[in-house]
């Protein structure tokens, strides 16, 4: 009976030493990132896209933030399809004369 407690006191710690260990990382990972991300929110110039950043990642659109960085920039940096006229500057027809 007492061998049986030792035997599975072993199997215990055996399995609960690499699971501390691996939510140990997983959590200095995460912090890793939070600091990651503090840096590079106090780089950037413009406040709208660390904001547009964190609201993809509160959304969950994105697995990190530095891929939701990427898609942001890209998007404020693509050229828009079609120049933006104002219609009715152009429009001779219904202005009175």
């Amino acid at each position: 009976m007492e061998l049986l407690i030792i035997i599975g006191l072993v199997i215990f710690v055996v399995w609960l030493i690499p699971t501390l260990h691996n939510i140990r990382r997983r959590d200095q990972e995460k912090t890793d990132k939070k600091i990651a991300f503090a840096k590079w929110a106090n780089e950037q110039q413009d406040p709208h896209i660390v904001s547009m950043v964190q609201n993809l990642l509160r959304e969950k659109r994105f697995k990190t933030w530095e891929e939701a960085a990427n898609y942001v920039e890209q998007t404020l940096n693509k050229p828009s399809p079609e120049p933006h006229t104002n219609v009715h500057a152009n429009d001779k027809e219904g202005t009175p004369s």
